[in-house]
């Protein structure tokens, strides 16, 4: 008599999914005569490489990243600092590294198409727009620039703190300058002096306006030819002011507060 045996049973495997992706867009670029440039900056997730897509004339750098932590729930994500710091630092790295490689215009943090399509439409429905930035963007850095006054150590004729909170109460008016404050003759000349010399420029947000001291700050597009002139400026303005303000210049950036709102 035949005996019948169960055959053992495999263990049922569940059907894994990748998890969808979106491009996370860094720059746009034109394209370069030569082959593209290798990126070697790590991704704005920390994994996910930098590709170069080709749109008609245009490279455009992307990673594709999770659909979930950069579209989804990216507002939520910025919410943590940790997570925002490292990656806008990944960010601006990726930036300048295309950036010093050939021209581009940066993209703002956390730009992201859903598609390969919505990012071919797009670069369709703007691409006016991005050859005019392209043009006033060429051969030009930006430069931020921060005035601040100078607090002094005691004003003349004036008796001497009698308190710990006194103290701190007039140096925190020395700091501050009055709301509503006009600049005063120096530094609007100097102003004027920057815009001349600058292809374009942009005053400076709301979120820097509360430094201490601060008077003016704004951004400049200085073409490249033009730097030295730009330094002589401010040269000839820090010896000028010595101990009334204090001029902090940075840069030079990829041009991103001047490349549009189509990037």
């Amino acid at each position: 008599m035949a005996t019948l045996t169960k055959s053992a049973s495999k263990p049922s495997r569940k059907k894994t999914t990748a998890p969808e992706r979106v491009l996370y867009l860094y720059a746009i670029s034109q394209m370069p005569k030569r082959a593209a440039p290798t990126i070697t900056s790590e991704g704005i997730d920390g994994a996910a490489p930098v590709e170069a897509l080709r749109r008609a004339e245009y490279l455009c750098w992307i990673s594709r990243v999770s659909k979930a932590d950069f579209a989804h729930h990216v507002n939520q994500r910025m919410q943590d600092l940790e997570w925002l710091a490292a990656a806008g630092l990944r960010h601006e790295r990726v930036v300048a590294e295309i950036a010093g490689k050939l021209p581009a215009l940066p993209a703002r943090f956390a730009t992201v198409f859903l598609s390969d399509d919505s990012l071919t439409q797009h670069i369709k429905e703007h691409q006016r727009a991005l050859d005019a930035a392209f043009e006033r963007v060429a051969d030009a850095d930006e430069w931020g620039v921060k005035i601040f006054v100078i607090a002094q150590s005691k004003a003349r004729g004036q008796r001497p703190p009698s308190s710990g909170s006194e103290y701190l109460k007039r140096k925190a008016e020395l700091l501050q300058p009055r709301a509503g404050e006009q600049l005063d003759a120096e530094v609007q000349e100097f102003v004027s002096s920057l815009k001349g010399l600058a292809v374009a420029n942009s005053p400076g947000g709301k979120a820097s306006a509360s430094q201490p001291g601060l008077v003016w700050h704004g951004s400049f597009l200085i073409r490249k030819k033009d730097r030295k002139k730009l330094e002589s400026i401010l040269r000839k303005y820090a010896a000028q002011w010595k101990d009334a303000h204090r001029i902090d210049c940075s840069g030079p950036w990829p041009p991103y507060s001047f490349v549009g709102d189509h990037v």
